[in-house]
């Protein structure tokens, strides 16, 4: 392993995490409305992404692009099996901790089951992928939708809350970074999708309100995913023409444009967001 890569690994972690931190930062400035747009950035894929171009190159990224749209769709069942299995833990689980621990570490391990055989087999049927992402989206949104539960107070995140995020998202790109290097860049492909910045999320509303309000704050995740699945797509097709600096500003812009137009498509304008929340 060279030293230069080293030096990326490093500059990945801190520039990963220091993205995802200076994102939650602003939005706890901003109002509801501009915060929603803040939170729409795909931070966590996009600076895998950026990386992988780097590390890599940009027809390797482009190339893994159809591999990762199945794992995406599963990233929205993520809060599914998360609030189920506590559900479910809680019976002969009692410690807060302990719960929040078991859920995460097994809802992770069923993403892991469902989202490892696209990296394995190197998926690059796009087709497939699209039509998998769309129907996982779909499924995600009707059981997300179906329980109905109150709302909760705004939960502002402290400022060890938003370094330990960060941390977290942090380690997860220098991952992905290290596994395109080790083996191939389907698994950091595949690993990008996982959603880092929402599983902090949960574990923060959990410990404060319980298992049963990330109802509430998931419900929007299939729909917003969509600006993320439109960073991707572009990223596809733009990276190997315009190289991944570039490539990253336009499929940017596209992702941002994708989030605005669901802001005026919703009626969640009408009402100010209860959860602030980005997703990969």
């Amino acid at each position: 392993m060279s030293s230069i890569f080293i030096i990326q690994l490093v500059i990945s972690f801190f520039v990963g995490g220091g993205f995802v931190a200076l994102l939650t930062l602003l939005a706890e400035k901003s109002s509801s409305k501009v915060s929603g747009l803040i939170l729409s950035f795909p931070s966590t894929i996009l600076i895998s992404f950026f990386f992988l171009a780097w590390t890599q190159s940009t027809e390797e990224v482009a190339t893994i692009i159809p591999a990762t749209f199945i794992p995406m769709g599963v990233s929205i069942l993520f809060p599914v099996f998360y609030i189920y299995i506590a559900r479910l833990g809680s019976k002969f689980i009692k410690g807060r901790i302990q719960l929040i621990l078991f859920s995460l570490i097994t809802a992770s391990s069923i993403w892991l089951a469902f989202s490892i055989p696209m990296a394995y087999h190197k998926m690059t049927n796009i087709v497939f992928g699209i039509i998998g992402y769309i129907l996982l989206a779909i499924l995600g949104h009707i059981l997300l939708n179906r329980k109905k539960s109150s709302e909760v107070q705004a939960h502002s995140y402290t400022i060890w809350q938003i370094m330990a995020r960060a941390a977290f998202v942090g380690l997860l790109v220098a991952l992905v970074i290290f596994l395109g290097e080790i083996s191939n860049p389907f698994w950091g492909g595949v690993l990008a999708i996982y959603p880092a910045a929402l599983s902090a999320s949960l574990i923060v509303i959990h410990w404060y309100y319980g298992y049963e309000s990330l109802f509430e704050l998931c419900r929007k995740i299939p729909i917003g995913s969509l600006s993320i699945f439109v960073y991707a797509i572009v990223v596809m097709l733009v990276f190997p023409n315009f190289g991944f600096v570039l490539g990253t500003v336009v499929a940017l812009i596209c992702s941002l444009a994708t989030s605005f137009l669901l802001s005026l498509l919703s009626k969640i304008s009408k009402k100010d967001l209860k959860f602030k929340i980005n997703i990969f």
